[in-house]
């Protein structure tokens, strides 16, 4: 009895340390600890502060507001407080008018915690928060955005998604600061923004409810504060390697640019690629477009449409090409399932509760026209479960994945399961939209699928492997080129690291082929590479431009699923704006069209019709990509141009000095090697004088960690950890001779053969390209050696 008693009193005794540690006030604040981040509530006028690791993140510049019968009400004053236990508590909070509101406080993490605020008995219907701005500070996120920016101070806007071109389609109630701290809007309906365009010192939002949810989160930097906050809503999903391969797709006849879109048959899919297979150009995902169904959306393949379409799906496959179905989340009455959805009630309603007809009207470009009450209610879960049962139909045909369209419209007077209105759920319904398809993929291929959505919401990565950022023009206009480059640069910091584009839009087909080329490049940056704009709708030289791009996209494989694997872990986006490794610097808060590829390249695309443009390279040594021996110093803004003839053909991308690119090389096409694929990977490194690099190659095994580490002026060491794989190393050294001596750990293999020899060859040895200033080394895994000691000439 008196050990039970002493173990309850234990038991207590730590409970009440926890609580203390976690809850306090003083007589001016109500103070709300974790681990590694700190709430503070201003008992005089309930205005909200919060700290993190020592660092003041921000503070509220004036109290919170509600609006009561067309009047705004702020919160005055703090009143009783109650703790619940050690994770969270409850606060009244006075209102100027008299009147009680309430708050309650949630840990969520060590780095997150939640607010809930409502007004007790209230006609309350919208509120407004007041965030004080540093005078430096800069402000990234609200999901793809399509002003213009990518930093955001001094711009005001409204959060919702509407159909159009651009599509604005992914809007998301969250931004993360430099002063390392995220703030997140639970509502999933419109949301405004003022990010000190109005007064320069404050950042106004404002939601049409009278029920407020936030979340904050803290950080050391924007990286990890990115990943808490992913750690909360959910970490991205993890693409297969495949996917990284280039797409290409069609919405006509390959031959016929403008054809209608009802005249897509499957067999232009073959088609399509054995022209890309005719100009050795890679192609390893493609999709069926609108016409594939009986009917939009009845997931029945139609007999017009390919009379055997599991088989053209199969000798894609045999091809290397891996197919998806387009599909959107609404169901039509011309199809097979449209009267079990409609006397189920599994659609949205209409007001007053009516199922709507069904009858859309189809653009010639496949878009929907009119107003339409006909999406699927996926808070139903009954209506859940049937779609995800149609949604097998199609998988049954052979299909890989899904392009994800529509999702953006829905109608804000809707009326949906459990009470829930459209206008409070109308950016926030793709989540859904999305889960559904994740959880029947996922039953069916594991990891194995590409899901490819245009609209997306606060935790949508977790589901979704990939974004496209929707319908664009074929143009250097704001609705072209430019917005594709902003918009998929702000994604990066809202939780999707995965991003594509059309390359060359959408809305013109063919694109003026100086845009095309440039969107080519662009794209070609990106993780995911896709066209809709055939190569030999172009000139011989751009086709050859567009193969070389294509060729070297999926030479990086490896690099990309390296960096898929740390996004997958961390959040961090594969295409990185400067600010995100190069916080520290101010000079890159405000450069919204430029980033890194990891930490290896850095792009700058070029989106009008000069041959010139301001390069920023921040600190470090960067290495022209197409002269590797011309190198810069960092930390300054260059001038990047090119003659007018040969300035189409290229655009700024620079290599880190101290780079690591793993690869896997086919062919001579991309300048890094030569047919080796599947027998030896290659390691691109340009070496950072006197110091030392790393990167962690996860790609067909487990992770490898190679480190480069130049020690003295004529040492150069590399060592991997255990691999089973055998490489190639290509290292750029300027102005080198060949080397004196390399040895593979006890292993000398200081015998040069020339370069005929050595590519024909497979065993353990080395060759020096005096041309090109390259050193290659071959290791063949047999030696048993993960380490390689150069000794350089003096």
């Amino acid at each position: 009895m008196k050990l039970r008693l002493l173990i309850f009193l234990a038991i207590i005794i730590c409970i009440s340390f926890i609580f203390i540690n976690c809850t306090s006030q003083n007589k001016d604040q109500f103070i709300f600890k974790m681990e590694k981040s700190t709430l503070k509530i201003n008992k005089n006028d309930g205005e909200i502060l919060f700290e993190g690791n020592g660092q003041q993140h921000f503070i509220e510049s004036r109290p919170l507001q509600f609006l009561v019968n067309n009047d705004w009400i702020s919160i005055s004053s703090v009143g009783k407080i109650e703790y619940s236990d050690s994770t969270g508590a409850q606060i009244s909070l006075e209102l100027e008018d008299g009147s009680e509101a309430k708050m309650e406080i949630t840990k969520l993490t060590e780095n997150a915690v939640k607010l809930s605020i409502s007004i007790e008995g209230s006609e309350a219907t919208a509120c407004r928060g007041f965030i004080g701005l540093n005078p430096v500070e800069e402000i990234y996120g609200f999901g793809e955005m399509w002003n213009g920016r990518v930093a955001q101070r001094g711009a005001s806007f409204e959060l919702w998604d509407k159909t159009g071109t651009p599509d604005e389609c992914a809007y998301m109630p969250y931004y993360v600061s430099t002063k390392n701290y995220a703030l997140f809007i639970n509502y999933g309906g419109k949301v405004s923004f003022d990010v000190g365009k109005r007064r320069t010192d404050e950042l106004v939002f404002e939601v049409p409810t009278g029920q407020l949810e936030l979340m904050m989160v803290s950080g050391d930097n924007i990286s990890s504060v990115v990943k808490n906050f992913l750690m909360v809503v959910g970490m991205p999903a993890l693409p297969p390697r495949w996917t990284f391969e280039p797409w290409a797709w069609l919405m006509s006849d390959p031959d016929i640019p403008e054809g209608h879109i009802s005249t897509l048959k499957g067999k232009h899919a073959i088609e399509m690629v054995n022209r890309f297979e005719n100009l050795d150009i890679p192609i390893g995902v493609t999709w069926m477009e609108p016409p594939w169904q009986t009917a939009r959306t009845s997931f029945v393949p139609s007999a017009d449409y390919d009379p055997d379409l599991q088989k053209t799906i199969s000798i894609l496959a045999k091809k290397g090409v891996k197919t998806l179905a387009w599909t959107v989340p609404y169901t039509t009455n011309e199809a097979s399932n449209w009267k079990a959805a409609a006397e189920k009630g599994y659609l949205v309603k209409k007001p007053g509760g009516n199922t709507d007809d069904g009858k859309v009207s189809i653009t010639k470009t496949g878009e929907t026209s009119g107003t339409n009450y006909n999406y699927i209610d996926f808070y139903n879960p009954e209506a859940y479960n049937w779609f995800k049962s149609q949604i097998n139909i199609a998988l049954d045909v052979g299909f890989k994945g899904f392009k994800l369209d529509a999702g953006q419209d829905l109608k804000e007077d809707a009326l949906l399961f459990g009470n829930i209105i459209g206008a409070d759920v109308h950016n926030s319904y793709a989540n859904k939209y999305s889960q559904v398809f994740h959880d029947a993929l996922t039953e069916r291929y594991g990891k194995d699928f590409l899901m490819i959505p245009r609209a997306a919401w606060v935790g949508s990565s977790a589901y979704t492997n990939f974004k496209w950022p929707g319908d664009l023009t074929g143009s250097y206009a704001n609705n072209g080129l430019p917005s594709s480059i902003y918009s998929s640069l702000s994604l990066a910091f809202s939780g999707f690291p995965f991003v594509s584009t059309d390359i060359g839009g959408f809305a013109d087909r063919p694109a003026p082929e100086e845009i095309w080329v440039r969107w080519a490049q662009f794209g070609s940056m990106l993780p995911g590479m896709q066209t809709l704009h055939m190569p030999w709708w172009y000139s011989d030289k751009a086709i050859q431009h567009y193969r070389y791009l294509s060729w070297l996209h999926t030479d990086m494989i490896p690099m990309w699923n390296s960096l898929a694997k740390i996004a997958h872990e961390t959040g961090a986006p594969v295409c990185r704006p400067l600010v995100w490794t190069y916080q520290d610097d101010v000079d890159c808060w405000r450069v919204d069209d430029e980033f890194t590829v990891g930490n290896a390249l850095l792009v700058a695309p070029i989106y009008n019709s000069e041959y010139q443009r301001n390069v920023y390279l921040p600190e470090g040594r960067w290495i022209n990509f197409w002269d590797e021996d011309e190198i810069t110093e960092g930390k300054q803004t260059i001038m990047w141009s090119e003659s007018e003839e040969d300035g189409l053909w290229s655009f700024p991308l620079y290599i880190r000095e101290g780079a690591i690119i793993p690869m896997d090389v086919e062919n001579e096409i991309s300048g890094f090697g030569w047919n080796q694929k599947g027998e030896f990977i290659t390691l691109a490194i340009w070496p950072e004088y006197l110091g030392s690099s790393e990167f962690v190659l996860n790609d067909l095994e487990g992770s490898v960690e190679i480190i480069v580490d130049w020690q003295e002026k004529d040492k150069l060491l590399i060592s991997l950890s255990e691999t089973k794989m055998n490489y190639i190393f290509r290292l750029h050294i300027n102005d080198s001779k060949p080397p004196l001596s390399i040895s593979s750990g006890s292993i000398d293999i200081t015998e040069v053969s020339n370069k005929k020899l050595f590519r024909s060859r497979d065993n353990s040895e080395w060759h020096y390209d005096s041309e090109e200033n390259n050193l290659w080394i071959r290791i063949k895994n047999d030696t048993g050696a993960n380490s390689l000691k150069i000794i350089l000439s003096e």
